[in-house]
């Protein structure tokens, strides 16, 4: 089976990107773990959360991938519980030249164990270097909060044809409910809401214990949206075949 990607962004504020892909990489489906790659051209929060270095990680994969070919896996750490993740630099002038990079060079991930690779691009703001690989991804994820604002902003996106939008799924972060009345406002993308969870995200950031997290209202919400992705076959494009030469007689 081929190993899936998600492109998880958001358009402004703090929706919790990174909360979201570390749970969604942990809770897909498959005896192997998934990867979550930091790919946010602004820098990554993993290194301080986790007190993990930044390399192996997202510079030195670019590293690797200009002087010829680059395995993913290999500039992946493990975290406690199983995670593999590849860390972006904190800074944004080295995440975003990796960026870039991985924008012009895409990686192949056709060699890979991990069921799914979960990309973080962050903040995808109209010039972002990261558009390229949300692109590319199999799932995009949009992440808002129900902030008037935040909820103006991506309708304004989301009407948009460049918007990048394969297999699109729009999930509210925080907060308890329906989204019917979001839904109704944005469109049929709108998947759900991932609820409010401060332990959760706690747990996530390495700032406590969870004994079953599994049960915790947020990894239930993500892992209803990575069953969900996993059971879509993505919209991949069909190799080219060669034609015949025309024989004229």
């Amino acid at each position: 089976m081929m190993t899936r990607t998600v492109a998880l962004f958001s358009l402004g504020g703090s929706p919790g990107v990174t909360s979201v892909g570390m749970a969604l990489a942990g809770v897909w489906p498959g005896e192997e773990p998934g990867v979550l790659m930091e790919a946010d051209p602004a820098g990554g929060a993993l290194s301080v959360w986790r007190r993990v270095p930044t390399e192996p990680g997202l510079t030195s994969l670019a590293a690797a991938l200009r002087r010829g070919s680059a395995d993913l896996e290999e500039h992946t750490q493990t975290l406690p519980g199983g995670l593999r993740v590849c860390p972006a630099p904190v800074t944004g002038e080295p995440a975003d030249g990796a960026v870039r990079l991985l924008g012009r060079q895409p990686l192949s991930f056709s060699t890979m164990a991990a069921p799914v690779v979960v990309l973080d691009l962050g903040r995808l703001t109209t010039s972002s270097p990261a558009h390229a690989l949300a692109a590319r991804a199999d799932h995009t994820v949009l992440v808002v909060s129900e902030g008037l604002t935040e909820l103006r902003r991506a309708r304004e996106h989301l009407l948009s044809p460049t918007f990048p939008g394969r297999d699109l799924r729009v999930v509210v972060s925080g907060g308890r409910g329906g989204v019917g009345e979001i839904a109704d406002a944005l469109g049929p993308a709108v998947w759900g809401r991932v609820p409010a969870d401060d332990r959760s995200a706690r747990f996530l950031r390495g700032e406590g214990d969870l004994a079953r997290p599994r049960r915790r209202p947020l990894f239930k919400a993500v892992g209803a949206l990575a069953t969900e992705l996993d059971a879509t076959e993505p919209e991949r494009p069909l190799p080219s075949v060669p034609q015949a030469p025309e024989v004229t007689v």
